[in-house]
């Protein structure tokens, strides 16, 4: 929750302090690309290269939806049947 600036009161001109961490998180990056490079780690490179074979591969997930859609429709026939034989058996 963001404080408004009647709350802050004297302060007004002060900065919240995800400001001031969003500012350090890119001063940081800043300093370690002036002192590493803007090269990737292995961990990095392998990471990015699993997401691309994920992305290419086929969505089994869909077809598997759709053989499971029947799974109910199948159970409440069988107990309706089961049901009617109960009743007029």
């Amino acid at each position: 929750m963001r404080v408004t600036e009647a709350e802050k009161g004297q302060f007004s001109r002060m900065r919240d302090v995800s400001d001031l961490r969003t500012q350090f998180q890119c001063e940081y990056r800043l300093h370690l690309e002036q002192k590493f490079g803007n090269s990737h780690s292995s961990a990095s490179t392998m990471g990015t290269e699993l997401h691309r074979l994920v992305s290419k591969k086929p969505n089994n997930r869909k077809q598997q939806k759709n053989d499971n859609r029947w799974i109910p429709l199948i159970i409440i026939i069988l107990t309706l049947v089961a049901g009617f034989l109960w009743i007029f058996w």
